[in-house]
């Protein structure tokens, strides 16, 4: 296991932060990307984090992103109702173009030897996602997959209170209005 000083991560999804500044709930489901560096050039890898709270909402109300996929759902109820506290799961490529796009860390391989394109951490330890939750779900992805103890997780890219305002308000201000 290697020590380092600090991984830097970057939260993508804006609901992240809507919540975090206090404009809506807090997210169950965000993407993280993580570098080795403040200014972003060493790319670490790219995961999602989902909480159990994510995962029932998805079985109930996004069927239409599961579609037909009955592997996909039994994964996921057999980790709702299983034991385990974290699991990942892998999509792996589909064609030629996406043997490209595998993560360039460490990650299981599949049957044709190649490693997943996008990783989703599935955890029962958090029930929504804050900067603490995040930063220890980070701690323990940097461990699982790139073989790092990491003493200090720094989140880069952080709007001010103003902007997720600006954004939460182009976001739901359509939705305002149509009532």
């Amino acid at each position: 296991m290697i020590n380092i000083q600090t991984i830097y991560a970057r939260v993508r999804h804006w609901l992240f932060w809507y919540g975090t500044y206090g404009f809506c709930s807090k997210s169950s489901n965000d993407e993280i990307t993580l570098y080795s560096d403040q200014d972003q050039k060493k790319f670490l890898g790219y995961f999602e984090l989902t909480t159990v709270t994510g995962l029932i909402n998805l079985l109930k109300y996004d069927m239409d992103i599961i579609g037909d996929d009955k592997e996909y759902r039994d994964e996921i109820e057999s980790f709702i109702n299983g034991d385990e506290d974290i699991h990942y799961h892998y999509i792996y490529p589909r064609d030629v173009e996406d043997v490209s796009r595998q993560v360039p860390h460490s990650a299981p391989t599949n049957v044709d030897g190649y490693k997943p394109v996008y990783i989703d951490m599935w955890t029962k330890i958090s029930k929504s996602w804050d900067i603490d939750e995040i930063m220890t779900n980070v701690r323990i992805i940097a461990k699982d997959f790139l073989g790092l103890n990491i003493e200090n997780v720094e989140l880069i890219d952080i709007p001010t209170y103003e902007e997720t305002k600006i954004s939460y308000e182009q976001d739901y201000k359509p939705f305002v209005n149509e009532k």
